[in-house]
This record gives C-alpha cells, structure tokens and sequence, in this order.
C-alpha cells in the first residue's frame, strides 16, 4: 500500500513562542512626549532628528537660584540678581538591528516569505521592546528623588519609598500626596510590576456605589505596566511615580534616512513607523546575489546562485528627564517606591491566642 506523508495544515499553534513582554516604562516616556505638559519642544524634535554627525546636541537651561530674599523696606538701589545659565548636552544611544530573506527559499517551504518576514521581525521588535524598557526603567532609576518635604511617614531606603503591606491600600493616593508636598502638583503617571495592577484592581472593587469609594485614590492618575522591573527579595511590587510632563524621548536617524536617498545599485534608506511601538525608525535596504546553499541546510543546497534581500534597521533614541542643578537638595519629579510583600509583614500572619477555660 502507498505510505502516506505527514499531514500538515498551517496555523497559528506557535503564536506563544515570542510573546511580547509588557514595557510600560518606555510607553511612558513616549505618552509624556506628547503631553500637553511636555517639555520636549517641537525645536528640540526637529534640531534633534538632524543632529547626527554633530559634535553635540544641547539644550540651555538656568539654574535654581535659592539665594533670592524679600524684604521689608524700600530702597533707591534696586540690587543685581543675575541668572547662572549652562548648557546641558542631550546623549542619544543607537540601536540597530537587520536580517535577509532569501525569496527562492520560499518555493518549497509551507512557510511562506510573508510569514517568515514577520515572525523575523517580531522577534526584533520585542527585543527592541525590552532593550528600549530597561533603558527607560535605569533613566528613571538615575534621577529619581533623593528629597522628600514630606513622606507622611514612610521609610526611605537610598531614595525609595518603602510602604509596608499594611499600607498597600494606602499607596496609591499618598503617592499624589507627596508628591504635591515636594510642589509637583500636575497629574501622576505610575510605571509599575504586575503588583502594582493588582493593587489597582483591588481598590476597583470599592468604587462609588460600594462600602468604600476608593475612586478618588486612583482615577486621576494613567498606570502604566512592565515586567522589566525587578522588585527585591521581600517586596511585593515596585515602581515609579512621575509628574506629568517630567520626562520624553526624542529619537533621530542616519542622514540619507532623512533624504530618502536611493542609490544607483539599489540600496535605499528611509524612516517608517515600527508596528508594536509605534515610534519611527531607519531602514535600510538592498540586494545581493551570491552562493547561499548553506543557509538552511538541506532546504538550500541547491541555491548556489541566488538573489537575497537585506534588510536593516536603525535609531538613536534619548530618553530625558527635567533638568534639576542640585539633586541633592532640589526634589525631583519621580518617586522611585516599593511595597513590602506579605510574609515580611510579621503582624500579618500571627498566630491569634484564645484563653482556655
């Protein structure tokens, strides 16, 4: 009897085998790029976008002057009070990334070209995702603040904010609360761990109609949500608290991305919008011709000569927060905060004593 070939159908049955990570951190910096609140100026996107090749891009800025006084008499001379003015320079990081398809290849595969060109892609954008979430969690990590008119009480470790279990309910409104002591009194974004979301859902179950309205605590405030945070031992979530408008992103590209510039043997540059994060990027693409019998083994041996389309990509992304000349005493917009899990709190779990008669 004839032997029959392994029956096959595509599908989507390996749809979880690059899932994408969630990267709250740098979907923050990109909402409060385009915040009315924003401080990045449509100056700064242009002259930014253009600025590779330059020595430096910079920005002025004035320092905080905390040596003014009023007084309490009037006076003929009128004093000097004269501003101290520097330029700070904007660092960009450059992150780049390409692959090839070889369209031949294609001709006896179940996978088709369109196929492989995304899953090729994904792979790379959620690579891309996280790389561009861990920047964004040490920028906020860098400048978080060292200051606290008042911490209602809390614990603060290096500048963390420690909030005990007893207190996760509690966390959420205090965060607006102190921050407002430090004098940010714009709306607060929250970069936090899963934890975070569960503490949120659990105030959502006291809404207006219930025991308690716990609505005040959280819906004047935008949550965003990463795993790229890593809570230390003995705490049950962490994040940040940013002022609106505290912090952006700007991005710029390899001068013929700018141009559009196709060249007479096919390499072409160009900006696209990248799926997934929605944020511009370079490209840059052309063709070959060569032996590639050994790119897929078996599959390709017989493509020894034969056409390959490269394709590349590339951006240079600042992630920037407001300028502050003194750290050490100037509050800074972010609240850098942890909440203590459950078994570190002793009081939670002891054990309840009854007299015995």
């Amino acid at each position: 009897m004839t032997r029959t070939q392994n029956m096959r159908a595509n599908s989507k049955i390996d749809k979880y085998e690059n899932r994408l990570r969630m990267h709250g951190a740098f979907d923050a910096f990109k909402a409060q790029t385009e915040s009315p609140l924003t401080f990045i100026t449509p100056e700064m996107k242009e002259k930014a976008m253009r600025s590779i090749g330059a020595p430096a891009f910079e920005t002025p800025v004035i320092d905080y002057d905390g040596g003014v006084t009023i007084g309490n008499t009037r006076t003929v001379t009128i004093p000097d009070s004269e501003n101290t003015s520097r330029m700070v320079q904007i660092t960009f990081a450059t992150y780049a990334w390409g692959f090839t398809i070889a369209p031949a290849l294609y001709m006896n595969n179940e996978i088709g070209i369109q196929r492989d060109f995304e899953a090729k892609m994904l792979k790379y954008i959620n690579k891309f995702a996280k790389t561009l979430d861990d920047a964004a969690v040490a920028a906020l990590t860098a400048e978080q603040t060292q200051v606290y008119a008042d911490a209602l009480g809390y614990a603060a470790t290096a500048g963390v904010l420690n909030f005990p279990w007893t207190a996760r309910m509690n966390l959420i409104g205090d965060l607006a609360t102190i921050m407002a002591a430090n004098d940010f009194n714009t709306p607060i974004d929250i970069v936090g761990t899963p934890g975070i979301a569960s503490l949120v859902q659990k105030l959502q179950q006291h809404g207006a109609q219930n025991d308690v309205n716990k609505l005040n605590e959280y819906a004047d405030k935008t949550f965003f949500y990463t795993n790229n945070i890593n809570p230390a031992d003995g705490k049950f979530a962490a994040g940040f608290a940013i002022a609106e408008g505290s912090i952006g992103l700007l991005t710029r590209f390899e001068r013929d991305c700018l141009l559009g510039t196709v060249s007479g043997d096919g390499h072409e540059w160009d900006i696209v919008n990248l799926p997934v994060l929605n944020i511009p990027v370079g490209t840059y693409f052309y063709d070959s011709v060569g032996d590639y019998s050994g790119i897929a083994g078996a599959a390709s041996a017989d493509m020894t000569r034969t056409r390959k389309e490269h394709y590349g990509f590339a951006v240079d992304v600042a992630f920037l927060t407001t300028y502050n000349s003194n750290p050490a005493q100037l509050a800074q917009p972010i609240i850098a905060f942890d909440v203590a899990d459950a078994v570190s709190d002793a009081a939670k779990f002891a054990v309840p004593t009854y007299d015995v008669e």
